[in-house]
């Protein structure tokens, strides 16, 4: 499933990730830095650390992965984030992506349905020296206010419910990767309208308690 063992300390290859991810254009000034600050290795299983900069994808638990850097890359990109703004991730896994919004600036939030990944998220950001926060519950119900610039979920739908418009502040948006098990299209959405970017990627589907 994985690459051969991959040499080289945990900065090195970060380096090197960071170095590939910049010339494919999937690269802002700011968010270059925020990879280079936050170490993928904390927040990967330790059977897999030999892989922590391996562009793919990574099995956290059943169910659940981490995104392959790129496509966290083409995300960033795609939810055009400013300092200041408060995000919501749905389905935030190990938290890196949160780990990679707070150093962007943001105040952020995720929601998490496994609760062993929730709890060793939120020890790996407190850790790390995050101030993102995680909520273990179903996201279709979990309590966690209103006011999101941004909804992101990483994990995919066939369409982006209701619930998650409402949890925007007038402006924002949800991306969210829509579509079949094997294939999804990342689209923004409001409670106007949907438009679609482009993007096709591959997501594990969303889970909720009553599925």
């Amino acid at each position: 499933m994985y690459p051969p063992h991959v040499e080289g300390s945990f900065e090195g290859r970060r380096r090197e990730l960071v170095a590939r991810l910049k010339s494919q254009g999937l690269l802002t000034e700011e968010t270059e830095k925020a990879f280079l600050a936050v170490r993928r290795e904390e927040f990967v299983p330790e059977s897999l650390l030999d892989y922590a900069y391996y562009d793919g994808a990574l099995e956290l638990a059943e169910g659940s992965t981490i995104s392959q850097p790129s496509m966290i890359a083409i995300m960033l990109k795609e939810l055009r984030v400013q300092r200041g703004m408060r995000v919501l991730e749905v389905g935030s896994g190990s938290g890196y992506l949160l780990a990679l919004l707070s150093d962007l600036g943001c105040e952020a939030v995720g929601i998490e349905i496994n609760p062993r990944l929730a709890a060793e998220s939120q020890r790996t950001l407190d850790r790390e020296g995050c101030e993102a926060r995680v909520i273990q519950g179903d996201a279709s119900t979990a309590v966690v206010g209103g006011g999101f610039d941004r909804v992101v979920f990483s994990a995919a739908i066939a369409e982006v419910p209701s619930w998650a418009v409402r949890f925007l502040k007038p402006g924002g948006f949800v991306l969210a990767p829509i579509g079949g098990r094997n294939e999804q299209e990342l689209v923004r959405a409001t409670a106007e309208k949907t438009e679609r970017t482009g993007r096709y990627c591959r997501f594990v589907p969303f889970i909720l308690e009553q599925a």
